[in-house]
């Protein structure tokens, strides 16, 4: 197969052999079905041995019989993947921390299974319970041969796709067109974490004459009336627009690449696929880009939606504070004098001041000149049970009630201080924009980053708000929830 590409005029058409190299969203695709299919064979492949050895058909029948176990593992290891961020192309091209984690999760289930066998095996002997181990040989055996062969299944086909997705032929040849910070900020990006995925081939000047040699040890290859040649030359598969204004005679020469099979991709939508977060910093004119702009027919039914999931995580929470304030109030009061709760000012939906509620974690006097100050990771205002509260985010408990009263939801940008509001709207662009959902009791800035110290990270926890507004649903609720609950286990809260 062949493609076409218009070099610098259209009297001009070369052509140049076509590579399939996979994007983003197609590696990502790639993943899950490979995930799913052998999750799949895991689980039925081990169904089927065991009924081979017991003299029995693989059926509905049986399939009934074990639901408990087929559905623990069949639902439990694409749960934990999303948990692990097992799909994550920065993680998932290193062999260690994917290893690490296939391991990790292929324990986790059978320790899940463990419990609910002994559970189950001493419950009434009714329904599908009832034949937890029955047959021979043992039942238990089944599962046991599905997770052993799941996980020697994922690490093959993880270590497969690395070596295969990952390896120099299978790379996306990137051009970048602008020699300014946005452009630099991208490449640094990329080669840092996403290397194994893409090939920075070069960049291309704005100007038609080129005013670096190179950016960040990556060759500039001319100005912007190269382009053509270069995309033929260099058989380039996506180009990258990281400058402010596009001519029209150069906004000609990328239509006629984009006709032949060249991806055309803005700075901002590249970096946001890349890191999860939105470039409100180097949107320039494309300002659309970092607003959550598109319109759905069902916003009114996912509000009534999110509102119903607050309302039931909020009474949960509310019960498990009421289960364990004695002790958390009696550990605060012990550690160090002082109220037990800790109220403070901030900024909700639209910009309404409202009350939060925490469990105090510093000192009485944090705060002794009454001015608003950043709360530090290591900051030496918090006590020893106020550091072990925030490792388990158990300090922000209470605000299970602003969230009952419609305060904040579960889901969402944190809120933040007056005294900071008003500072960085002024400061930071698209700041204000955060207000215009409900603040939330954990967020996707909240899974991916720590506390805000400074202007520049609240930036950067902002570039993470903006995102989740632009892609704000359910299933993405669920899966920050998921993971806000795999962080506290973990103790890895700031």
């Amino acid at each position: 197969m062949s493609r076409r590409v218009i070099v610098n005029s259209p009297a001009q058409p070369r052509e140049i052999p076509f590579h399939l190299r996979l994007e983003i969203s197609e590696r990502r695709l790639l993943l899950r079905v490979g995930d799913l299919a052998l999750t799949v064979i895991a689980v039925f492949g081990a169904l089927w041995i065991w009924a081979r050895l017991a003299n029995r058909s693989l059926d509905m029948e049986l399939v009934r019989e074990q639901i408990g176990w087929v559905a623990l593992i069949g639902l439990g290891w694409p749960l934990w993947l999303m948990l692990a961020d097992m799909y994550n192309l920065r993680l998932v091209a290193r062999v260690g921390p994917s290893m690490r984690r296939i391991f990790l999760g292929g324990l986790a289930l059978l320790v899940a299974y463990l419990i609910l066998f002994f559970v189950l095996s001493r419950a009434p002997v009714t329904g599908i319970l009832a034949v937890i181990e029955t047959g021979a040989p043992p039942l238990r055996f089944a599962p046991a041969l599905a997770v052993v062969a799941l996980v020697t299944l994922m690490v093959i086909w993880r270590l497969a796709y690395i070596r295969v997705l990952g390896a120099p032929h299978a790379r996306r040849r990137l051009l970048i067109l602008g020699t300014g910070r946005a452009g630099s900020i991208l490449s640094h990006i990329i080669l840092k974490g996403h290397s194994p995925y893409y090939e920075i081939v070069g960049f291309l000047d704005e100007s038609p004459q080129a005013r670096f040699d190179q950016i960040g040890g990556i060759p500039v290859l001319g100005g912007v009336d190269r382009l053509g040649d270069v995309v033929w030359e260099r058989r380039i598969d996506e180009i990258v627009i990281a400058s402010g204004e596009v001519s029209g005679e150069v906004l000609q020469v990328l239509m006629d690449c984009y006709e032949n099979g060249v991806a055309i991709t803005p700075m901002p939508l590249l970096y946001e696929r890349l890191t999860g977060k939105i470039a409100v910093e180097h949107v320039g004119s494309q300002w659309y880009v970092a607003l959550p702009l598109q319109s759905r027919p069902t916003r009114t039914a996912e509000a009534v939606v999110k509102r119903l999931l607050d309302l039931v995580g909020g009474c949960v929470l509310t019960v498990a504070l009421l289960i364990l304030l004695p002790f958390i109030a009696l550990a605060i009061r012990l550690d160090s004098p002082g109220p037990v709760f800790h109220r403070q000012q901030r900024v909700g939906w639209r910009g309404r001041p409202f009350t939060v509620l925490k469990f105090r974690s510093m000192v009485p006097d944090a705060e002794p000149d009454g001015a608003a100050q950043w709360a530090a990771k290591d900051d030496p205002r918090v006590t020893r049970v106020g550091r072990l509260l925030r490792q388990m985010r158990l300090d922000e408990l209470p605000q299970a009630l602003n969230v009952l009263r419609g305060e904040m939801s579960l889901v969402g940008p944190r809120p933040e201080r007056p005294e900071f509001v008003e500072r960085l709207q002024q400061e930071i662009p698209f700041y204000r924009v955060r207000l215009a959902v409900k603040p939330g009791l954990t967020g996707w800035a909240q899974i991916n980053y720590g506390y805000s110290d400074s202007v520049e990270a609240a930036l950067t926890k902002l570039q993470y708000d903006l995102y989740y507004l632009k892609h704000q649903s359910f299933w993405f609720d669920l899966l920050i929830l998921a993971r806000t609950v795999y962080v506290v286990l973990r103790m890895k809260g700031q």
